[in-house]
């Protein structure tokens, strides 16, 4: 059951949040406005669970793909010798000149975004990153490839990117949606497992993976069609 929500947080909760961002909950629940944002503060709860995962995989898979590079490139410095594309070039540039900075390899790497090392993945740096510098080597458990694990890490930047600007991604088949397509639980945790073993397991203990579960579990359980 929804909490007792009074009518005057209904009316107001209508002018605050509105109407239009509570229409997906809304026709999930036949226009009851109690059930409706029962299901967006679930939302909100998973977005900030799956932050915690998020953060814990983009951390992984940046750090193994950079030392996969430093150790292909045979210096720490190695985005100065790839061929990048002239956007990416100018994050760097751009990385490099922050204050405090001073060009430190590990703090330019730490200031790229999560679609940087997304993108180093694409078809068209197969042979000169993932083949001949040995980017293949930051995903040492899993003989997919490169394109199935480029397809995969870009599903979750988006799903990082919706619940970064606080778009709903509930669904009510224990997964949530990235815009384009549904993730589960597992699929973060399986690219954890791609680059460490160890990482996944202590991702899943500590990062609240149990309550992602429990949030799913619950809305299934709700009966709402989302």
């Amino acid at each position: 059951m929804p909490p007792p929500y009074n009518p005057q947080l209904l009316t107001s909760i209508q002018r605050t949040v509105t109407h239009e961002r509570l229409r997906r909950y809304l026709n999930a629940t036949g226009q009851d406005v109690s059930l409706a944002l029962e299901l967006y503060e679930h939302n909100v709860r998973l977005s900030e669970v799956l932050y915690g995962l998020l953060h814990g995989l983009e951390v992984t898979v940046r750090n193994d793909e950079n030392h996969a590079l430093c150790a292909g490139y045979g210096t720490p410095a190695w985005y100065d010798l790839a061929p990048l594309s002239p956007y990416w070039l100018d994050q760097i540039r751009a990385a490099k000149r922050k204050p405090g900075l001073a060009g430190r390899p590990g703090n330019v790497v730490a200031e790229l975004s999560f679609g940087f090392w997304v993108d180093l993945l694409k078809m068209k740096n197969h042979r000169s990153l993932w083949v001949d510098r040995k980017l293949n080597a930051a995903f040492p458990n899993t003989r997919l490839t490169r394109d199935l694990i480029h397809t995969r890490l870009k599903a979750i930047q988006l799903l990082r990117n919706r619940i970064s600007h606080h778009e709903p991604v509930l669904t009510s088949g224990h997964a949530f949606y990235n815009g384009n397509m549904m993730l589960t639980l597992s699929d973060l945790l399986e690219c954890v497992q791609w680059v460490c073993c160890d990482t996944t397991h202590w991702m899943k203990t500590a990062f609240r993976y149990a309550d992602a579960e429990r949030i799913l579990c619950a809305v299934a359980a709700s009966g709402a069609k989302l």
